[in-house]
């Protein structure tokens, strides 16, 4: 594919394809398949090559760096062409000329990529030496962003992320809880969180509740729980201790049962 794209990109290959279809134009034909006129251009370029590269041959056999129209007729004479069908073919009327080829627009070189301004050498330095790299390759340059303080983008900056944040929330139980919804044919559009139903809604509003007592309330449900994990820990080393007395008591020879007999030799 590459090379296909790169072969119709090239004048040289027009031209080519060019003079290969006026040529089956002159033969007595009215159309042609692409891939044949392609195979056909592919055998002339080949052949126009192997002229070249032959009279090459000869242009350096005979020791010059030039070649002449001897070294291109001994070429053509070496791969069996007739030369004198050559002038027949000059003579040929009605024969359809091709314009001249354009020139071929000189390949642009990628420019390098540059960060900043490239200094100069000091009057030190000659000027046949190479010249100082980027900047940024011997001095330091700072590459983050400085942080913003404002007032005004702070906020806004706040308020979009707890927007996002609840959002984000809003989805995820919408996807993991029960949801009503709005339209009973489409069930992904429009979710609502289900209301949890409340067997007395407004005891919460006739019970009266105050912050210092929440914070009493929140107080001794610590003292609980930390009294519990308190004899939780006294057990457990109750326990422990009554273990290692057993194995201590088994363990001393003063206290082993009576019915034992020490061995006389």
């Amino acid at each position: 594919m590459m090379a296909t794209e790169q072969n119709v990109n090239n004048p040289r290959r027009k031209i080519l394809f060019t003079a290969v279809a006026t040529t089956c134009i002159e033969s007595g034909f009215f159309s042609a398949d692409k891939p044949a006129l392609e195979t056909l251009t592919e055998i002339l370029q080949s052949y126009i090559s192997e002229i070249g590269r032959s009279s090459r041959a000869f242009t350096e056999l005979a020791c010059r760096s030039e070649p002449l129209v001897g070294d291109v007729v001994m070429a053509l004479v070496e791969m069996g062409f007739n030369v004198e069908s050559l002038i027949a073919f000059s003579k040929t009327p009605n024969r359809i000329t091709l314009p001249t080829p354009s020139n071929m627009a000189a390949p642009q070189t990628p420019k390098i990529l540059q960060a900043g301004v490239k200094h100069g050498h000091p009057s030190y330095i000659a000027d046949h030496y190479p010249s100082f790299p980027d900047p940024h390759a011997y001095i330091r340059t700072p590459t983050h962003k400085q942080p913003i303080t404002e007032y005004y983008a702070i906020r806004e900056k706040a308020a979009s992320q707890k927007r996002d944040v609840e959002r984000a929330l809003t989805r995820f139980v919408a996807k993991t809880g029960d949801t009503q919804l709005l339209f009973n044919d489409e069930t992904s559009l429009f979710p609502l969180i289900a209301c949890k139903p409340i067997p007395h809604p407004y005891l919460s509003a006739l019970l009266p509740k105050d912050q210092m007592f929440e914070e009493e309330e929140e107080e001794r449900k610590e003292s609980k729980r930390t009294k519990a994990e308190n004899q939780t820990t006294q057990d457990d080393n109750s326990l422990q201790k009554k273990d290692e007395f057993e194995v201590e008591a088994i363990d001393n020879p003063y206290l082993r049962s009576p019915n034992k007999k020490m061995k006389v030799k």
